[in-house]
């Protein structure tokens, strides 16, 4: 794009200009500064003056001078740049034999560029107004040949330099593209040590392709142009091929490293005529045939070997068919061998063209280049020519070479080149790539100006869209809230609250500041000239104030009034209700924080969930504490100000008559207080105090109490409340003022006096109170784990020692001082009077004993560091619980050497120097010891839980719970040897409990110092029906053994006789007398054993049995009759079988039942200890 003409004109100008205008800049600058300081300040537009202020004109001149001292460094660093440069470039010669030769080459091709140029008419984007083909191959390729004859062009630079001096590359225009033939020696790069430029022609090669890259950065090439002299390829061993490919693949991977983009790549084998028979194949093709294209361009680079087997084939199909014609009717017929002999040869370099495309660019990344084709051109003809299959033989059968006839040739004209450059090489410019730093940085560059542009034009256009609409919506805002406010009818409803004045204070509010408060907008350049709240608020703001008045702060005062009138008679809270009426109706008291914190607080418990309202009612307060001035008003005689007052000026002045008669020692000591808290600074939190291991060792019930009013700290004891002097006393004048008393109340010196002191014992009860409170507030936190207790005694010895810290804290707010010189009389002057003494040291008396923990005596170690030290022990002693190979044995192991009595350790040691350390200390150690006890028994019980349920739960599921007695339904039975092994004494169930939990029974450990259970319930149940399950089944001798009787009681009349077998013990029974059996189970431990029941009938039927099999079979058989009278030792059972019926009764001598309900079928055992 070409400047325009005006640009054009002045272009050469300019340099000539800058000095005129810098110096242009400079005199505006002063001459700025100069009206700034001299007419800036009164200097107005628009009824506002912008530099009125002397603080913005001091920060305009301080940017000014900044803003000249960094062009004046810029200036400076330039120069200083310029120089370096200079110096570093003669530096560079000096060491750098080659740097004249890079120069000689980048000045010639500077040169060419200012060329190029001027060809295209100074255009700004000459370089990139044709595209640029990189032209390479080896010396004596016939590459400069190919592009003489196929293409024409014009070399715009010949510079008059010697034949060493003449550049290794030349820049060639044409018509459709500039293509830069480059030197073979720049592709072979042979040494040139000898002549002392090591590596001249690499240096040379790679200052090009930076000059490439640096002349046309976002696309420094369209193509690269391989030219491969085909004979001398395929004539050579493969040593010297691998060479010639081995150049090409450097230079083709070097133009890719330095460029950065992916080109198109065509090959291009010269020289075809070399081979013997070209003349007899192509000698009578016309001038149309001649330029057309040799050669095959590749649709799909990844299919390149298949277009290129399928052109070789074609080609040579084509060959072959034309030979026959050819040698009867076109050539003589000394051509006719040769034509086969060409046909042959071009047959057999296929696998070299293969073996070279493979070798160049496969093994590149293909990323890098797209292979466009491959090509066969004769650019001129020699008159001389090669069988390579002759050659070939000869060589490997060391016979003479056959001379082939060579003559001049007058006229040349090329084959295959001419159309191959304008329609296939030159035709492709845009495939290539473009450089991908240049693209990274245009995309970026291309997005930072459109989103600056964007941002600007949309931020430029927002804002006057947003300040217009936002004053066109503030306008429809008041007309909304205004026909809002004219809508709502007035409230005839007394209210005490002020809420029932919102629907009408809104709506004002609302359309007072839709335009924001005006009183801080400047009408004319506020929001860009669209402000127009200077013309509306004013008027709404009257109705809002006078509302305000009349309405909402009488409403207010109800209320009040109400409170003022339920309050206890001459209580504070009467007080406090007064304050705020007083400073309601008179400003000239008015505490406007005070007001709305009292307020804020009766509105947040009368409208609980209503923040909105209690926000809409605290900005109403708050706009009519600045602006409403109600007693000035009275007394002015406004009317309605005063009728407004009138309904509460009784109950204020009864109110000040009666709080009058308070005490004034505790009115003061509260006004002393009150204000305390808006001078000192913020309170002291103990937690803060300890610091961050606070809440790993503490923790507390009433967060509260840990915040010590800075008022009842050390540092504000002797900094504030002891130098008030008597100035204190001044502080009942809010009081007297409220109490209208301000003006008519005089103390005398005594009564003064009797004011300090009952104030000194006052602030000293509280002082002590606060603190005890406090700490006592403070408890050791309670452990879920080892671990946690482990972490909380690291945090306890670690720097921050939080247990010292806190006694610290006591110590340093009840420090006392030191008895008065009375022989330095100046001293005394300074010093604290007597009562003042008094009140610190009592402090420092109350507390002295908990903070005597911090004293050594008598070169002993302190009681802290002796707990210390007792804690690191503590420490280490869980440490080593924990990281045995088994915690939870080590902690059972430990509670059993903690209750024995013999034993000591660490938790007794903590705990015995608890009972003597005082409090707050030996409470906090006693309650680290417990807390620690408990987590040591849970872990123990936690571990036994494991070995509970591998060792007894998943037996006793496995073997006996799923099997008779235990499961009833079952039809397996237990074994007795598994049921033995299981409840006998010293059995699975006895030896774990034994072993395990009757330490914590016996010593009553089942419950923590939280009185949570650490065993539960249900498992002592359970242990305790597994030792009834003993008592009842085994005997002294730990054998099963149970012993009953059995009688028969009655059969029916249709059956005459009863035979019961019970283990093969028999009982039997024909209506006669019942005679009592001993009964023996187990009668045998034979696991084939039944029991069985047989009726015998009165006729000749046969007998029917009811039979129980297995080892329990005798429990089976009276489980399946029909129990009744039942007893603690005894039982009927009755068993109707074929019609009749027999009932047996059931004695048991011992006082355990084995066949008590439930004994088996209501036993389970707990997954869970705890």
């Amino acid at each position: 794009m070409k400047l325009p003409l005006i640009f054009q004109l002045i272009g050469s100008k300019l340099p000539r200009l800058k000095p005129s205008v810098t110096l242009l800049i400079i005199l505006i600058a002063v001459v700025s500064l100069i009206w700034l300081w001299i007419s800036g300040a009164e200097w107005t537009i628009a009824e506002y003056q912008p530099f009125s202020s002397l603080e913005l004109r001091l920060l305009i001149t301080a940017l000014y001078i900044i803003a000249f001292f960094c062009w004046g460094f810029y200036i400076v660093i330039k120069k200083l740049q310029q120089y370096e440069n200079k110096q570093k470039d003669r530096k560079e010669k000096t060491k750098d034999p080659l740097k004249e030769d890079i120069s000689i080459q980048i000045r010639y091709l500077k040169h060419w560029i200012i060329k190029l140029k001027e060809h295209f008419n100074n255009n700004r984007d000459t370089v990139y107004q044709l595209p640029w083909y990189l032209m390479i191959g080896e010396s004596q390729s016939g590459k400069s040949a190919f592009l003489e004859e196929g293409y024409p062009t014009t070399s715009l630079y010949q510079p008059d330099l010697s034949e060493k001096e003449k550049p290794l590359i030349n820049p060639l225009l044409g018509e459709q593209a500039v293509i830069f033939d480059v030197n073979g020696l720049l592709i072979n790069q042979p040494n040139t040590d000898d002549l002392g430029k090591p590596k001249l022609y690499s240096r040379l090669w790679f200052a090009t392709l930076n000059w490439l890259l640096q002349e046309r950065s976002s696309q420094p090439l369209n193509g690269i142009i391989l030219a491969i002299d085909l004979y001398d390829f395929v004539s050579s061993n493969k040593t010297r091929q691998d060479e010639i490919l081995s150049n090409l693949h450097q230079r083709v991977f070097e133009i890719y490293k330095t460029l950065q983009c992916k080109l198109p790549v065509y090959v291009v084998f010269t020289k075809l005529d070399l081979f013997y028979g070209f003349e007899a194949m192509y000698q009578k093709l016309d001038k149309h045939q001649r330029d057309s294209i040799l050669g095959v361009t590749f649709d799909d680079e990844k299919k390149w070997d298949e277009e290129l087997s399928s052109f070789w084939l074609n080609w040579g199909k084509q060959m072959n068919q034309a030979i026959p014609d050819m040698m009867l009717n076109s050539v003589d017929i000394q051509q006719r061998s040769a034509l086969f002999s060409f046909s042959r040869q071009m047959h057999g370099i296929h696998d070299y063209l293969r073996y070279a495309i493979n070798y160049l660019l496969l093994n590149q990344d293909k990323e890098r280049f797209i292979l466009r084709g491959l090509y066969l051109v004769s650019s001129t003809q020699k008159g001389q020519m090669g069988d390579i299959f002759v050659k070939t033989t000869a060589s490997q059968y060391h016979l003479n070479m056959q001379p082939y006839p060579t003559w001049p040739i007058l006229q040349t004209q090329p084959y295959f080149a001419t159309r191959l450059f304008k329609d296939i090489l030159l035709a492709e410019p845009n495939i290539a790539g473009y450089n991908l730093k240049s693209e990274q940085h245009y995309r970026r560059k291309i997005k930072l100006f459109s989103a600056i542009a964007a941002l600007c034009s949309i931020s430029l256009i927002a804002t006057c869209h947003y300040y217009y609409k936002q004053n066109y919506d503030a306008g429809n805002l008041v007309l909304a809230q205004m026909k809002q406010y004219i809508k709502i009818p007035t409230m005839v409803q007394k209210d005490i609250y002020g809420d029932s004045e919102l629907p009408k204070l809104n709506p004002l509010r609302e359309a007072m500041f839709a335009y924001g408060n005006y009183h801080e907008y400047n009408r004319y350049l506020s929001n860009f000239g669209f402000y127009q709240g200077y013309k509306i608020a004013p008027s709404i703001e009257s109705m809002y104030l006078k509302l305000l008045q009349q309405r909402y702060l009488p409403d207010i005062m109800y209320g009040l009034t109400d409170e003022l009138q339920q309050a206890p008679k001459e209580s504070e809270q009467k007080l406090g209700v007064l304050r705020i009426m007083r400073m309601i109706e008179d400003e000239t008291g008015r505490d406007k924080e005070l007001v709305l914190n009292y307020m804020r607080n009766r509105w947040s418990d009368l409208f609980i969930g209503q923040q909105d309202k209690q926000d809409q009612l605290t900005q109403h307060l708050d706009y009519a504490l600045i602006h409403n001035q109600w007693k000035k008003e009275r007394n002015s005689g406004d009317k309605m100000a005063i009728d407004a007052f009138m309904p509460f000026k009784p109950s204020m002045e009864q109110a000040q008559i009666e709080l009058r008669k308070l005490s004034i020692y505790q009115r003061i000591y509260q006004n002393l207080r009150l204000k305390s808290a808006n001078i000192l600074p913020t309170d002291l939190n103990v937690k803060t105090e300890i610091g961050a291991s606070f809440n790993s060792v503490y923790k507390v019930n009433d967060e509260k109490q840990l915040t010590i009013p800075q008022f009842l700290t050390y540092e504000s004891l002797i900094s504030y409340f002891l130098k008030q002097d008597e100035s204190f006393i001044d502080l009942t004048a809010l009081d007297s003022w409220v109490l209208g008393m301000a003006k008519s109340t005089k103390y005398t010196h005594a009564d003064r006096g009797n004011i300090k002191h009952y104030i000194i014992d006052l602030y000293m009860n509280d002082y002590i109170n606060t603190w005890h409170k406090a700490y006592d507030n403070l408890v050791i936190k309670d452990f879920d784990s080892i671990a946690d207790a482990i972490e909380t005694l690291e945090s306890i010895n670690s720097s921050e020692q939080p247990l010292k810290k806190a006694i610290m804290i006591i110590k340093n707010n009840s420090e006392a001082l030191p008895a008065p010189d009375l022989n330095n009389k100046k001293t005394n002057k300074t010093e604290f009077t007597n009562e003042e003494r008094t009140l610190i040291n009592t402090i420092h008396r109350e507390f002295a004993k908990a903070v005597s923990v911090l004293q050594d005596n008598n070169q002993q170690l302190s009681i802290i560091q002796n707990a210390s030290q007792k804690l690191g022990d503590l420490h280490r002693y869980l440490l080593m619980i924990q990281n045995s190979p088994s915690p939870g044995k080590a902690a059972l192991n430990a509670v059993q050497l903690h209750m024995n009595q013999n034993s000591s350790d660490p938790i007794i040691e903590i705990q015995q120097l608890a009972k003597t350390a005082p409090n707050p200390l030996g409470r906090w150690l006693n309650e680290l010891s417990n807390q620690i006890w408990d987590v040591i028994i849970t872990e123990a019980i936690r571990s036994l839980e494991i070995e509970w349920n591998e060792k007894v739960v998943k037996d006793f599921n496995l073997n006996l719970a799923n099997r008779y007695p235990f499961n009833p339904s079952s039809n397996h039975d237990v074994s007795l040897s598994e049921f033995q092994r299981f409840f006998k004494n010293g059995g699975v169930i006895d030896s774990f409990y034994q072993e395990n939990l009757k330490l914590f029974v016996d010593n009553h450990l089942l419950k923590n110092a939280n009185d949570k259970r650490l065993i539960r319930a249900d498992v002592l149940a359970q242990l305790k029906a597994a030792d009834q399950i003993r008592r009842t089944f085994f005997d002294a001798q730990n054998a099963l053994n149970v012993q009953y009787t059995i009688k028969p009681i009655s059969m029916s009349a249709n059956k005459r006789r009863s035979i019961l077998n019970l283990d093969g013990q028999m009982v039997d029974y024909s209506h006669g007398k019942s005679i009592e059996t001993q009964i023996i189970w187990p009668n045998t431990m034979r696991e084939e054993i039944e029991s069985k029941l047989t009726l015998i009938s009165n006729s000749n039927q046969s007998s029917k049995t009811l039979v129980r099999s297995g080892t329990w079979g005798q429990f089976r058989l009276f489980d399946s009759g029909k129990l009744t009278n039942i007893t603690e030792s005894s039982f009927d059972v009755r068993y109707d079988i074929d019609g009749g019926s027999i009932i047996y009764r059931i004695q048991v001598d011992s006082a355990e039942n084995p066949f008590a309900g439930g004994l088996f079928s209501q036993f389970k055992l707990s997954d869970t200890l705890y």
